[in-house]
C-alpha cells in the first residue's frame, strides 16, 4: 500500500516538473512597406529576414508560460513574448519574422539571440541582455547593444553605434558617424570614410581600420586596453596621441617622450584637410600604422 501511494506521489511530481508545451505560431500582418516592426523575447530567440512583400509574417512558438501580445498602429506592428501572471518562469521562444525589406527594425531581448538579415529599411536596433546581436543590413542608421553578448554588424550605414560591457564588437562596411563603446570586450572596426568617430574602452582591445574625411573628428580613448588604429598612407590630419604607461608606435610624425617620468605623446599635422585625429590611453599601448 505504502509503495502503491508513493508511486502516485512520484508521478505527480514528475507531471509538475515537466515543461509545458509549447504554442505554434502562424500570423500574417499587412502593414506598410516602410512601417516599424518591432519585436520584443524574453528568451530563445528572434530571427529576422526580409521579403518584397506588404506583409509581417511570423512562425515559430512561445513556452506555455508565455504568451505572445500584437499591437498595430499606423507606425507599424509590435510583437511582445510576455509571461503569464502567477505561473512560474517561462522557458524559451523563438520568433522568426519576415518583414518588409524597406521596414525599420527594432528587437529586444534579456537571454534571446537575435539575427536581422537582409534589411534596407531606414533603421536597425538591437538590443539584449546576455544574448548575440547579429545584424546584415544597409541602412541609415544602426544601434546595437547588449551588456554580455557579442554584437556583429556587416552591410553598410551611414551613422552606427555598438555599446557592449563584456561581449566583443565587430562592424564591417560601415562610414559616416560610428560610435563603439565596450568595458572588457574587444571591438574590431573595419570602415570606409568617416566624418565623426568615438571609441571608448576601459580593459578590451581596439582595432580599427578607416579613413578620417576632410574636417572629420576621430576621438579613442581607452584605460589600460590597446589600440590599433590602421588609416591610408595618405591620410591627412592633425594627430594627436598621448599615454602615460604605454607604448606609442606611428607612421605618422614623431613620438616625443616625458622628460620626467612616464608618459609619451605625438603631435603631428599632415596636410590641410582640417582633420583632427586624438587617441588617449593611461596604460594600453597605440599604434597608429597604414592599411
Amino acid at each position: 500500500m505504502n509503495n502503491w501511494k508513493g508511486t502516485i506521489v512520484t508521478l505527480v511530481g514528475a507531471l509538475m516538473a515537466a515543461p509545458a508545451l509549447a504554442e505554434d505560431l502562424d500570423i500574417t500582418r499587412k502593414v506598410a512597406s516602410d512601417a516599424t516592426v518591432t519585436v520584443i523575447n524574453i528568451a530563445g530567440e528572434i530571427g529576422i529576414t526580409t521579403w518584397d512583400r506588404n506583409e509581417v509574417h511570423l512562425t515559430g512558438y512561445t513556452d506555455a508560460n508565455a504568451e505572445l501580445e500584437i499591437s498595430e498602429s499606423e507606425q507599424g506592428i509590435h510583437f511582445e513574448v510576455r509571461q503569464l501572471k502567477d505561473k512560474r518562469r517561462s522557458g524559451e521562444s523563438v520568433l522568426n519574422l519576415v518583414v518588409p525589406v524597406g521596414a525599420s527594425i527594432i528587437a529586444e531581448s534579456v537571454s534571446a539571440d537575435i539575427s536581422v538579415e537582409d534589411s534596407r529599411g531606414a533603421s536597425v536596433s538591437g538590443e539584449s541582455v546576455s544574448g548575440d546581436v547579429e545584424v546584415r543590413a544597409q541602412s541609415d542608421r544602426i544601434d546595437l547593444v547588449s551588456i554580455s553578448g557579442d554584437l556583429d554588424f556587416e552591410g553598410s550605414a551611414s551613422r552606427s553605434s555598438g555599446e557592449t560591457v563584456s561581449g566583443d564588437i565587430d562592424f564591417r562596411g560601415i562610414s559616416g558617424e560610428v560610435s563603439l563603446n565596450t568595458v572588457s570586450g574587444d571591438a574590431q572596426l573595419d570602415a570606409g570614410e568617416i566624418s565623426s568617430g568615438k571609441f571608448e574602452t576601459v580593459s578590451g582591445s581596439l582595432e580599427l581600420s578607416l579613413h578620417v574625411g576632410q574636417g572629420g573628428r576621430l576621438t579613442v580613448e581607452s584605460m589600460s586596453g590597446d589600440v590599433n588604429l590602421a588609416l591610408p598612407s595618405s591620410q591627412e590630419g592633425e594627430f594627436k596621441a598621448q599615454s602615460f604607461s604605454g607604448d606609442i608606435r606611428t607612421r605618422f610624425g614623431q613620438v616625443e617622450h616625458g622628460d620626467f617620468g612616464p608618459g609619451s605623446h605625438l603631435k603631428h599635422v599632415a596636410g590641410n584637410n582640417g582633420a583632427v585625429i586624438r587617441i588617449e590611453s593611461f596604460s594600453g599601448d597605440i599604434q597608429i600604422g597604414h592599411r
